[in-house]
């Protein structure tokens, strides 16, 4: 596929981008928090583990339930005069597509995000996970992070371009799908099959990677891009034994198999693994880093031989150059005087492009038959990757130069899987950005508790990502000649 070419004297300043300097950024900016707070309050939860196991394979679709969401984005986009579809890709499973037309002189710039959440446990947050709260400069709540947040930032960028009327060059599409959390089958899957005219885009816009401050010693906020996802492999464990009374445990009970198993498996050895993404990302990474460290990201020779250890302490820099192992998923018996006859577990487990995916289950399997438990493929996707050298990128960096002091913009292969992969296997360039920076503390907030984001950050992203759409949506040129 083709990418951008943008004369850097012609797009530094479009008319959105000067209206964005004025006072129309506060009233977008109260805008984004209020849709948000909205946003939040729908429970779109995606939870396949609430279904009995013959739901699973019989009703798979009755795990989420995002018709209520697409419903809302639909209304507030029409109140704009921006016409959007509601498409049903099964009963409660609704995805949205709105389109803004330019002057067709290029292909599409695609908005992706989407509308279901994870579960949310009321008793480990401080506050209502589905209230959309705001304490302390924050809004809490499922979903701020991971997506509705980045949704609410891609609406209101069409919201401001048909405002503004910027004379685009090119379509800007958004597309918020259902399903992202599980896998894409009632989502970006299905949609893309059905609509093949949305496969017609120069670049994607999407999840993947988030701006974080606080990970560099030097204070310099780090602003991530995925310019590509690991792999993905889930497997279940399962043990099977008899059961009988806790008093008097049988050596071989179902949860002593599991846990012995895990516990080896889970202290399999990762090597680190240098690709040209995560040589990017340590290089560029290196100069906020003192002394020793900084020469070891700098050179990826030494790093091998000497270095993992830094790259271990951190467990986000090792999930972005090493394979992972996580157990998800932990179940055992309902009764506390009782073993239970069985014992199950679910591993998530994230692989560079580079690393041998079977070898890695064979190994995993090799294990768990020596203690008698069976796995089974639950779920694999492959590692993806788009181009390093991108206007996108080259555009984000610009926007972000412009109106940040002390920022750095680094590629990642991002360690999550999103639903950028089915764009990038057509070979369409697509990058995860979210533009609102976030403490890179609260990056173990995503798919946990007491998720928020900062208003003010909010605000800024707004404003930053309304001003790279604007420049790529008004360039004609792709690869130098007209499209």
């Amino acid at each position: 596929m083709s990418t951008f070419e943008i004369d850097d004297d012609a797009h530094s300043a479009t008319p959105l981008v000067q209206e964005l300097k004025s006072a129309r950024a506060d009233e977008l900016g109260d805008m984004a928090v209020d849709l948000l707070r909205e946003f939040i309050r729908i429970p779109s939860v995606n939870d396949p583990e609430r279904l009995s196991s013959e739901a699973r394979q019989t009703k798979p679709w009755e795990a989420g339930r995002e018709a209520e969401a697409a419903a809302w984005i639909v209304a507030r986009l029409c109140v704009e005069g921006i016409e959007a579809e509601a498409l049903e890709a099964a009963p409660g499973r609704v995805n949205v597509v709105a389109r803004l037309y330019g002057r067709g002189r290029g292909q599409a710039v695609t908005l992706l995000s989407h509308s279901d959440v994870v579960p949310a446990t009321r008793s480990t947050w401080s506050y209502d996970p589905f209230g959309g709260e705001v304490h302390d400069g924050y809004i809490y709540g499922r979903g701020a992070l991971d997506l509705k947040g980045l949704c609410v930032v891609q609406m209101l960028t069409l919201i401001q371009l048909r405002r503004a009327r910027i004379p685009l060059e090119r379509d800007v599409v958004l597309l918020v799908v259902a399903d992202e959390e599980t896998g894409g089958r009632f989502g970006a899957e299905w949609i893309l099959a059905q609509r093949p005219d949305l496969l017609d885009s120069d670049v994607v816009l999407g999840e993947g990677a988030y701006s974080v401050s606080g990970f560099l010693p030097n204070g310099e906020i780090v602003h991530a891009i995925a310019v590509g996802e690991k792999g993905y492999l889930e497997l279940e464990l399962l043990v099977e034994a008899s059961g009988g009374h806790g008093s008097i445990p049988a050596p071989d009970n179902a949860p002593r198999r599991l846990v012995a198993a895990l516990d080896r498996i889970l202290s399999m050895g990762l090597p680190l693994r240098l690709t040209p993404v995560t040589r990017a990302l340590l290089r560029r990474l290196a100069g906020g880093a003192p002394g020793l460290h900084g020469r070891l990201l700098a050179s990826p020779a030494l790093l091998r031989w000497f270095g993992s250890g830094v790259i271990k302490r951190s467990a986000l820099l090792n999930a972005m150059v090493c394979d992972t192992l996580a157990a998800t998923v932990l179940e055992a018996g309902d009764a506390h005087n009782a073993l239970p006859a069985q014992a199950r577990a679910v591993l998530s487990i994230r692989v560079m492009p580079e690393s041998n995916v079977d070898a890695l289950e064979a190994r995993i399997n090799g294990i768990a038959r020596r203690f008698g438990v069976h796995t089974r493929r639950v779920m694999q996707k492959a590692a993806n990757r788009s181009p390093l050298e991108s206007a996108a990128i080259a555009t984000i960096e610009r926007v972000l130069a412009e109106g940040q002091d002390g920022a750095v913009v680094v590629p990642l292969l991002s360690p999550a899987a999103s639903d950028c992969r089915f764009f990038r296997a057509r070979g369409i360039p697509s990058f995860g950005w979210i533009p609102f920076v976030i403490p890179s503390s609260d990056l173990n907030r995503v798919h946990g508790a007491d998720e928020r984001v900062s208003i003010a950050a909010l605000k800024q992203g707004v404003v930053d990502h309304c001003a790279v759409v604007s420049q790529l949506a008004t360039s004609a040129q792709v690869n130098g000649g007209k499209a």
